[in-house]
């Protein structure tokens, strides 16, 4: 089996050189290093490349984070102008200046990394966005600069998350740089647009004494969002430190703050909300909606610091591991490659001696041995082949003594194979002959017991006839005594008859015989079928009527064990030896159903193989308890049974693949123990020609 298995790489090796053979060796040694090489190489680039593009991610967004800063806090400063704070416009075009340096450093980003993240339609909406704020900022009613400001934060803080995804920030590996970047990008900068809002809507209530009901609404939605985010904020945190507490001291700080800060906010407008009244000093809850939103930027600042970190880190060591990859394969491989040459020089001064020492004992003499310094296994096949040159002329002597022992043996083992196949072909005969005795039994039995009982009520009837030519003597000779006897005896016969159902019995009996006997018949006729004794030679035949008499023959075997299933290709004819075709069917069939315990399904499939029509393809399957893997190897060779002693001589099987063999066909197997076995046969539908003494052995 081994030999098997490796024959086609012995089969190369066997025509080269060892040079060559190390060579190839070497060749092919190089082919998966350099593939190892390059799939490592790739991968290193795949994750440099990776990382660099989240790095390029974040610095994208650190423009977009200073546009946001500013936009906030000249919303802050259009909120109080609004209001008639003069001075506020001043802070309004010192914050519109920012946002116009924030647009240059943004339009750099955006030539440099716009086509790699897809942001080039966005930016511009978000200029011309801008632009139109910033032409009527002085001009717009406070409601519209509300509109405006809230609209252009959602589109940039929805650019900041389209960059995190193109950027594969949100693909992130790592636990730790994965929550970093969720918090910047999606909850602290979210965070500073609603408590701005928040700040906005307090601002807007200038002459309120009492809050409207709408705007109690509002706050109540926007504290809930803040309270929301902020836990959210808290709870990546909370993980960030679970997997690396190194980031903890430079993110607390800053976190501590934003926590107090915007709990203080809430705490102070929730109170002033369920107090139903409104706020008495806008300017109070407008500083801590200013420190809540400074606070969300210092944190967004150190996470993204913290985050670039980690990031610049995994890429110096993707870049190490990469430098490592393309030193260490390729001085791995010559290190290899420097053994083998020493091997393959070791190797060759080993083959010399024992060449040597070959050729001199092949001439008859042995006047040196093999000497060999290598302690591997060429070292031990000399001192084999010393040993060996040594004993060689005695086991010649031995040998020519044990080859006229063994050719009496093998015409000893020829003839007894030959009676246990004849052994096991009486066999199956036997099997085959009581099942056929079995079934004819037993329609022969119902037509024994349907005679008999006719004779019994023909008893009856005769006595009828008797009485009945006894009335009609009377009533010819006009003879009146006994006459009315006569007739009360006969409406007595006449009565039992009618009410015993005579006739209508003897018409059921004479039927139920004549179905016996054609059922005999039927069996006669399959068991003339299967035998096909009148054909010695191939013969055209169909393949399904050829399996349905095998069906009929075998019928005593297979019923209660298994219901069959045909799946049957109409007209598929083949040319065949039919009794030896028949034989093996008859044999998959028994198999077929001895595997079943209780009751099972055998399935019949006839066709031609869709890829070569010119092969007629039959499969027996059961839901037995299949065959071991093991065994699956062994069934068809002779003498090879899984049955108890005296059940099976193990040559079923193997007469069945002979016999298809020699059809010029295959027999095949496949099971799952547990679920059941496959046979398959192939036959030619046409047999080509041979000439006397010619094999069909496909």
């Amino acid at each position: 089996m081994k030999d098997r298995l490796f024959y086609p790489a012995i089969a190369l090796m066997n025509r080269l050189t060892y040079f060559k053979k190390f060579l190839l060796v070497l060749g092919l040694l190089a082919v998966p290093c350099g593939g190892l090489l390059y799939l490592l190489t790739a991968e290193h680039d795949k994750q440099i490349n990776f990382t660099s593009k989240e790095i390029l991610g974040i610095q994208y967004n650190e423009h977009l984070r200073q546009f946001l800063s500013a936009l906030q806090e000249h919303r802050k400063y259009s909120v109080s102008f609004f209001f008639g704070d003069t001075s506020a416009a001043i802070g309004m075009q010192r914050k519109q200046a920012e946002i116009e340096q924030a647009i240059a450093r943004g339009d750099v980003a955006t030539s440099v990394a716009g086509d790699e993240f897809s942001t080039h339609e966005s930016w511009k909406n978000i200029k011309m966005s801008w632009r139109s704020l910033k032409g009527r900022a002085f001009s717009n009613r406070l409601d519209k600069s509300e509109e405006l400001h809230s609209a252009l934060s959602k589109d940039i803080l929805s650019l900041i998350v389209h960059v995190a995804d193109y950027s594969n920030l949100t693909l992130d590996p790592d636990i730790d740089s994965y929550y970093l970047m969720n918090l910047t990008t999606a909850k602290v900068l979210h965070l500073a647009e609603v408590v701005n809002k928040s700040r906005s809507l307090l601002m807007s209530m200038a002459t309120m004494s009492l809050l409207t009901p709408q705007q109690r609404i509002d706050f109540t939605v926007q504290l809930g969002v803040t309270r929301s985010l902020m836990n959210d904020i808290s709870e990546g945190v909370r993980k960030v430190y679970s997997v690396n507490s190194g980031i903890a001291p430079y993110i607390d700080p800053t976190f501590i703050e934003l926590r107090s800060s915007t709990d203080e906010f809430v705490d102070a407008v929730t109170n002033e909300i369920l107090s139903g009244e409104a706020p008495a000093n806008r300017s109070n809850y407008a500083d801590l909606a200013d420190k809540s939103v400074a606070a969300s930027f210092k944190v967004y600042d150190a996470e993204s610091r913290v985050l670039a970190q980690l990031l610049q880190a995994r890429l110096d060591s993707y870049i190490q591991r990469r430098l490592q990859t393309l030193v260490f394969t390729p001085l791995v491989f010559f290190l290899v490659a420097y053994l083998l040459m020493g091997f393959y020089r070791s190797v060759r001064l080993s083959v010399y001696s024992l060449e040597s020492v070959a050729k001199q004992l092949s001439s008859g003499s042995m006047t040196e041995t093999v000497r060999l310094s290598s302690r591997d296994e060429l070292g031990q096949l000399g001192q084999s082949f010393n040993q060996l040159a040594v004993s060689l002329i005695y086991r010649n002597k031995q040998l020519e003594e044990s080859k006229m022992l063994l050719e009496a043996s093998n015409k000893q083992l020829r003839e007894a194979q030959s009676a246990l196949v004849q052994g096991e072909k009486m066999a199956s005969l036997g099997q085959m002959v009581a099942g056929i005795a079995h079934e004819v039994n037993t329609p022969l039995g119902y037509v024994k017991n349907n005679i008999e009982m006719m004779i019994a009520n023909q008893v009856s009837i005769n006595e009828a006839l008797t009485k009945f030519r006894l009335l009609l003597d009377m009533l010819v000779n006009g003879q009146e005594e006994g006459l009315e006897q006569t007739v009360e005896d006969l409406a007595d016969i006449a009565t039992r008859l009618e009410r015993d159902n005579v006739l209508g019995d003897i018409e059921m009996m004479l039927t139920q015989a004549l179905g016996g006997t054609e059922r005999i018949q039927e069996l006669i006729k399959n068991l003339r079928d299967f035998s096909r004794l009148d054909e010695a030679d191939f013969a055209k035949v169909d393949i399904n009527k050829a399996i349905d008499s095998t069906l009929v023959i075998g019928r005593s075997a297979i019923k209660n064990k298994a219901v069959v299933r045909k799946d049957y290709q109409q007209n598929l004819i083949a040319e065949c030896y039919p009794a030896q075709f028949n034989q093996v069917v008859l044999n998959l069939l028994v198999n077929a159903a001895q595997a079943i315990e209780g009751e099972g399904v055998i399935t019949i499939k006839t066709y031609k193989e869709p890829g070569d029509p010119d092969m007629a393809v039959v499969r027996i399957s059961d839901t037995g308890k299949g065959i071991p893997k093991d065994h699956l190897a062994k069934i068809f060779e002779p003498f090879f049974t899984t049955k108890p002693v005296g059940e099976g001589t193990g040559l079923g099987l193997s007469i069945a693949y002979k016999i298809i063999e020699k059809h010029g066909g295959s027999l095949t197997v496949s099971s799952v123990v547990g679920q059941g076995t496959e046979f398959t046969i192939k036959i030619p539908v046409t047999q080509r020609q041979l000439s006397p003494g010619q094999s069909r052995a496909a």
